[in-house]
């Protein structure tokens, strides 16, 4: 619990100054491609965590690597190697992220699928969940092969399973129970 305060100071401090410089936006797709970069590649965070790396090293390869990113997060970044969280990065956006969607009243859904949605169809069920929750939604787009077909609908810490996979596995346990 202490990692996840800890990661909420350092993202509320973010949030608050990117309403203030008006660059909420900028900075949230900055950092998700920060993010994204870093769990692609593994040994990217292992440089970053690795004790015998010198503080320089760790801030200049995270400006080499993202050279264009906001000033803000360079700054950050700094900060968290100097203090010795580096490990932190990611669960500062997703804290970061959290809090950017409930300020802005939008509520995440995660949608897994066994292909890609289309975009008529991610429009269509966008539109959907809209109605049905009252507010703006996100949707966090997942691919699962093992659905076989359908999807699956995570809001809120509940679970809608539409799956064929799921209706399978109903089925099964009605003709073996």
């Amino acid at each position: 619990m202490r990692s996840q305060q800890i990661a909420r100071r350092y993202a509320e401090a973010l949030y608050t100054l990117a309403v203030e410089e008006n660059c909420v936006e900028a900075i949230d797709n900055d950092y998700r491609r920060v993010v994204e970069e870093i769990v692609d590649v593994p040994d990217f965070l292992r440089f970053l965590m690795h004790p015998l790396v010198v503080h320089s090293d760790k801030t200049a390869l995270l400006r080499e690597a993202f050279p264009d990113i906001a000033e803000y997060l360079h700054n950050m970044f700094s900060l968290l190697v100097r203090n010795g969280r580096e490990g932190y990065i990611d669960m500062i956006y997703d804290e970061f992220e959290r809090l950017r969607l409930k300020r802005e009243g939008i509520v995440q859904v995660r949608v897994t699928t066994a292909q890609k949605l289309t975009a008529k169809d991610r429009e269509r069920l966008s539109l959907h969940l809209a109605k049905k929750l009252g507010g703006r939604v996100r949707l966090d787009e997942r691919l699962d092969k093992n659905l076989i077909g359908g999807l699956r609908i995570e809001v809120g810490g509940k679970v809608i399973d539409g799956s064929l996979r799921a209706r399978l596995d109903e089925l099964k346990t009605v003709l073996t129970g």
